[in-house]
């Protein structure tokens, strides 16, 4: 029955593209001639349903753009309604499910003049006209930056590290059939795209990025707040309790975290495991506000993403891998990473930095500390503004390069402030 579904809505695309083709020609010459340009660019932020994008657009709206998000639905089962703007879903009510991502496509022409995007294209990237996305947004006189979230680009045969390409495998070996397909979409938008931002991910096989940063991703620093616990406990008489969030088993190295805590509650410890799974973004919140001393994000990939975000923003120490040298060391010396009071932990060492942590409150409190300042000065509304007003710059030709955006030499925005500083060398906790 499945695949009867997938046939009529092949033929169904099939059938109206050349249609699409021509009215979207027609479009993109309308808005080039004859729609005036606003005085500042309207942002839109899709196809994806990433809560990413959300925030994106938040900081932007309060620095004075019309900026929308635009996906085709949403996770309700962690996201809320209301974190969105525009949903295909709800739109064109008589028109067929199928053929709605070229109205969307269409309409957004119209609507918005810089389009933020993954690899994974917006709305047509599934259909016929895929490949001429690109063409029809320039001749538009649009521009789109285009900002990776994992599978909608990872190459596997392009990633550096064999550890991550197991761990994906674990995770997505769906996506191990569909290289060709990722393979042409970044190859198609690297080409195309007026600026990409890979973070930890550019060096995995891009040969582009526009800026340096470890991560572009972003919070809502009102509602995520430093957590109320403040827990002595060194494991012996109370609980220390760590949460993990498991969504990605493989690739965050799950079946590490779950044994490093068994090991360390044989040998006496008192560590309670909390798994953050298929829970809404606010019961996360809550948790690690309330509930929570350490947080584990991701022990198998290099970097660090919205998770490790949330537990630095919530005054968490956090956990994530930092040991591979061939994506850290780009980081450190080009940009603010080396501010960052992540801890560094792998599969194979896991349980002792765990023991660390366990132990000494003091040095929980003292990361904690650290981390909610770095989330503050780089992963806020702010940051991101800055971040996005020099990109729409650059993309509209006004800035002749981004390299040196966060330089900790060169950089304005690192030296705007004291440097965060944490008792960490290199990541690690020193004995």
């Amino acid at each position: 029955m499945k695949i009867f579904r997938i046939l009529i809505y092949r033929i169904i695309v099939v059938s109206f593209s050349p249609l699409f083709f021509l009215t979207l020609l027609v479009s993109a010459l309308i808005v080039r001639f004859s729609i005036s340009k606003s005085q500042k660019p309207r942002l839109v932020w899709g196809s994806t349903p990433l809560i990413n994008n959300s925030y994106w657009s938040k900081s932007m709206v309060m620095a004075g753009f019309v900026s929308h998000t635009y996906t085709f639905d949403f996770y309700s089962s962690i996201n809320n309604r209301n974190d969105w703007d525009r949903i295909l879903s709800e739109e064109f009510p008589f028109v067929p499910r199928p053929i709605k991502p070229f109205f969307a496509f269409i309409v957004s022409l119209y609507k918005y003049d810089i389009f933020f995007i993954s690899f994974n294209g917006f709305f047509i990237g599934n259909t016929p006209l895929r490949s001429l996305q690109a063409h029809f947004l320039k001749l538009a006189g649009k521009k789109v930056i285009v900002i990776p979230y994992g599978s909608d680009s990872y190459v596997y045969r392009n990633i550096r590290s064999v550890g991550l390409i197991h761990g994906l495998l674990m995770s997505y070996p769906q996506a191990s059939v569909q290289q060709e397909r990722i393979f042409r979409d970044v190859e198609y938008w690297v080409r195309y795209a007026d600026a990409v931002l890979p973070g930890f991910m550019c060096s995995d096989g891009f040969g582009r990025w526009d800026a340096l940063t470890p991560s572009p991703l972003v919070l809502d620093l009102q509602t995520w707040k430093p957590s109320i616990r403040n827990n002595s406990s060194t494991g012996m008489r109370d609980y220390v309790v760590v949460a993990h969030a498991p969504n990605h088993r493989g690739f965050k190295g799950t079946e590490f975290v779950l044994h490093a805590v068994d090991q360390l509650c044989a040998e006496g410890y008192k560590v309670k495991l909390v798994l953050l799974e298929k829970i809404q973004n606010n019961e996360v919140r809550r948790i690690l506000y309330e509930e929570v001393d350490i947080l584990v994000d991701q022990i198998v990939f290099t970097g660090y993403a919205l998770n490790a975000l949330e537990g630095m923003a919530s005054g968490l120490p956090t956990i994530s891998n930092l040991d591979d040298k061939t994506y850290v060391v780009p980081m450190r010396r080009w940009s603010y990473f080396n501010e960052c009071p992540l801890v560094s932990a792998t599969p194979e060492n896991l349980i002792d930095v765990l023991r660390k942590l366990v132990n000494r409150p003091h040095l929980r409190k003292e990361l904690g500390k650290a981390g909610r300042q770095y989330a503050e000065k780089y992963h806020g509304f702010e940051s991101a503004q800055y971040l996005f007003s020099n990109l729409i710059e650059y993309v509209h030709g006004r800035k002749t390069s981004l390299m040196n955006l966060y330089h900790p030499l060169l950089g304005e925005y690192p030296n705007r402030s004291p440097k965060i500083e944490h008792p960490l060398v290199e990541n690690h906790i020193i004995d």
